[in-house]
């Protein structure tokens, strides 16, 4: 299975030295407008995720890319375009393409509709000139009786909603259903550990390094179907999160990347 995760995140407008602790005033964690997460050094591999959100008017928009590279050659290289209702979270619309392939999702009130993508034109020409290989269309589950109907997110509208999960202390633990190519997919998010660490950063605002101190969780992504291929770098199987524990702001991913011997871990790197 593939996830990995993806990334929101993390820290900082302050002007306090390395191991103080942030004010709520200092911190951007719920405000930021671009993110960008790079790979801890690690011999012959280099990767970063880049994350950017913004409104337009009642929709809220998330574009991430990533990269990751291995003795030279490209492992990963993947854009996603996800629209959501600014008020409920709820996704509209999800455009992923990578150098070979892509995919469209239509979400509406019943289900989704998946459109796989081949770039006849090449890899950087415009989604809309991408020609249609397959489409299919998947309902939501059937909620049971008397409770409301569930909610079904795309996985980078997981990512964002994870801070609204109630998510507060190890042994917490949230379900999300999150819409794939081949259906909804059950997806367990559980605290494993919580701590104070001090991360450092550039805050684009003003181009200036800031560490902070900072209270996080340590998450589990647990896919329930082991074959499923959303997230982040193609990273495989459960993943960890470390988030900001009051926001839900991503700081840091880690998880197996085919190919490339032990864990990979993604952290920030700057945020504005």
């Amino acid at each position: 299975m593939r996830t990995t995760a993806a990334m929101l995140l993390a820290a900082g407008a302050l002007g306090v030295a390395a191991g103080a602790a942030a004010t709520a005033s200092d911190t951007p964690w719920n405000g930021w407008e671009s993110l960008r997460l790079k790979a801890r050094k690690m011999l012959f591999f280099t990767g970063s995720v880049e994350m950017t959100q913004r409104r337009e008017g009642d929709v809220r928009v998330l574009e991430t890319a990533t990269h990751a590279r291995f003795f030279g050659a490209t492992l990963a290289r993947s854009f996603t375009v996800t629209r959501l209702d600014a008020h409920t979270g709820r996704p509209l619309e999800l455009t992923s393409r990578s150098a070979k392939s892509g995919r469209h999702y239509r979400f509406d009130a019943a289900g989704y509709t998946v459109r796989k993508l081949s770039p006849v034109y090449g890899a950087d020409a415009p989604i809309e000139r991408w020609a249609v290989t397959s489409q299919v269309r998947h309902a939501y589950p059937e909620a049971a009786p008397g409770a409301a109907a569930p909610v079904v997110y795309d996985y980078y509208g997981m990512i964002l909603e994870i801070g609204n999960a109630g998510l507060e202390r190890p042994g917490d633990e949230a379900r999300f259903l999150v819409a794939t190519s081949s259906g909804v997919k059950g997806y367990r998010i559980r605290v494993g550990e919580q701590r104070a660490s001090s991360r450092t950063f550039r805050d684009l605002r003003d181009g200036g390094k800031r560490s902070v101190t900072v209270r996080e969780l340590r998450l589990r992504i647990i896919p329930e179907d082991p074959d499923d291929d959303e997230g982040f770098l193609k990273m495989e199987g459960e993943t960890e999160l470390w988030i900001e524990s009051g926001s839900g702001t991503l700081l840091e991913i880690s998880g197996k990347i085919p190919r490339v011997p032990g864990r990979v871990e993604i952290e920030i790197e700057s945020i504005g």
